[in-house]
């Protein structure tokens, strides 16, 4: 391995200075520089005046309408640093896309006049059986990463369950899932990574190579520090069953519901996962439990003892892991089939806060209040609480995720809206964000898990406050040294990344 990366890193600043004396003469702007690299015809360039350019800049979430100076899809590396070197050389931000989820749009740059890098053409992949290392490319989706894995003997890694998701910048906020309480969050499984950095150098990052930038773009690297390419990640082999179970509560149980998901969450078996969902008209207790039904029922019975009553209905579902992955996914809104698909029609605004202990009543009696008060147009809203714990707070390696060891659970805050015929980008629902802003504000004015408000970074908002401390916490000045010695002229950067000193 180490070979390898000095053979690549001599042939990568060698490749650098070629392109970086050529940009610099380039008496041109950064769309010609951009046509002048193309190698490949399997690479593509996608600018404002292509047919493509209005669906292409999308990504989930339609309610961002950000303008892109230009699209370039590139087809290996060495063409992804050529574009980085010519978008330095024309002073335009880089942002680097792998599934297009970001909460505040940074995937396109989080404004307009970026130049979005899509890597969607990274889908390579491998398993090496006698190791148990799956090597992915930073453009495979969630839903692609299961299907592989599960095609290649029968394996899985700690991803969550959205099947559209992009595995680069899932795994680089941290990356939580429905076996994370068993192996860790994505971030922790991490093993070592290709990045291309802003002066069009390709390095191995791990923790013999670049282990301070190894340490940072793990829980703090969604697109502020370089381009990553590829992972290689701990894998692990399937058990078998796998079991899945939906209990149904009505609403008037939500303050039971609620503490019986923090108490019996601190005790339970890391085989058992969970997610809450809440809205106005139900509440579900979503577990994943890696074993039988049966031995789920023991898993799950102190919860419903504390609850106090059966749930009205109850879904159990034991099968394989690759069953168990394939459902939650159709609850997520697609298939694993049809996880290749980026640009959808969605219009959402999501927030989120991390907890360590039991919500107060008061915080209940919010959450109850703003569920039951949506706004009067075609909305959907709700919040999802998933238990965190377990193998999360012992990863095998430091990552810049640790200052949220012994979070109990986090709330994500969710609404979507309905959006007009034809499909709009940048259309917004002014009372659906006024109930969003007014329900986190509300619910971060009672805080009752310390002084200081924590949340999760692959959520990011830009209206948190403090947000450097919320999401990285005491960490961030050793973030941004790192960010000075890889990225000293700022290229990588949008509204909310890791700031220069």
């Amino acid at each position: 391995m180490q070979l390898r990366w000095a053979q690549r890193t001599i042939l990568s600043w060698a490749t650098a200075l070629i392109i970086l004396s050529y940009v610099q003469a380039l008496p041109v702007g950064l769309l010609k520089c951009l046509k002048n690299i193309r190698s490949r015809s399997e690479s593509s360039l996608v600018t404002p005046s292509s047919p493509l350019y209005d669906t292409n800049r999308i990504g989930f979430n339609s309610y961002f309408d950000h303008r892109p100076r230009a699209i370039f899809h590139p087809a290996s590396e060495e063409e992804a640093a050529s574009a980085i070197l010519c978008a330095a050389a024309n002073h335009v931000a880089v942002a680097p896309r792998s599934g297009g989820h970001s909460y505040e749009g940074y995937s396109s740059g989080g404004r307009n006049g970026s130049l979005v890098i899509d890597l969607s053409q990274f889908q390579q992949f491998s398993l090496d059986r006698r190791n148990n290392i799956a090597t992915i490319g930073a453009g495979t989706r969630l839903g692609h990463a299961y299907t592989r894995l599960w095609e290649n003997g029968e394996y899985l890694i700690p991803v969550g369950t959205c099947p559209s998701v992009g595995v680069g910048g899932h795994g680089l906020g941290g990356g939580i899932g429905v076996v994370g309480r068993k192996h860790g969050l994505l971030t922790h499984n991490i093993l070592s990574m290709t990045m291309v950095a802003a002066n069009g150098t390709i390095h191995t990052v791990s923790p013999a190579s670049n282990p301070d930038l190894f340490w940072a773009l793990r829980g703090a690297g969604g697109g502020s520090f370089g381009l990553v390419t590829e992972f290689r990640v701990q894998a692990y082999e399937v058990p078998s069953p796998v079991t899945t179970v939906i209990l149904t509560y009505k609403p008037d149980k939500m303050g039971a519901v609620l503490s019986a998901f923090a108490k019996q969450g601190k005790i339970a078996t890391e085989d058992l996962s969970a997610t809450l969902y809440i809205d106005k008209k139900k509440i579900e207790i979503e577990f994943t439990y890696l074993g039988s039904q049966a031995q789920m029922q023991g898993a799950i019975d102190p919860f419903i003892e504390h609850i106090g009553e059966a749930p009205f209905q109850t879904e159990f579902e034991e099968g394989t892991w690759f069953q168990a992955a394939t459902r939650w996914g159709q609850r997520a809104g697609s298939t694993l089939e049809a996880a290749s698909i980026g640009n959808m029609t969605f219009y959402h605004r999501g927030r989120s806060l991390f907890y360590r202990d039991l919500l107060s009543e008061d915080e209940v009696g919010v959450i109850e209040k703003y569920l039951q008060n949506l706004p009067k147009e075609k909305t959907w809203g709700y919040i999802l609480i998933d238990l965190w714990g377990g193998k999360i707070d012992r990863p095998s390696e430091p990552s810049a995720f640790d200052n949220h060891k012994g979070v109990l659970f986090s709330i994500q805050f969710d609404i979507f809206w309905s959006s007009p015929h034809p499909p709009t980008p940048g259309f917004a629902c002014e009372a659906c964000l006024k109930w969003s802003a007014d329900f986190v504000k509300e619910m971060q004015s009672i805080y009752s898990s310390g002084p200081i408000l924590e949340a999760y970074q692959n959520y990011i908002e830009r209206d948190m406050p403090d947000a450097f401390q919320a999401y990285y916490g005491d960490q961030l000045p050793r973030l941004r040294q790192i960010k000075k010695s890889v990225d000293p002229r700022n290229v990588f950067r949008f509204p909310q990344s890791i700031p220069l000193p």
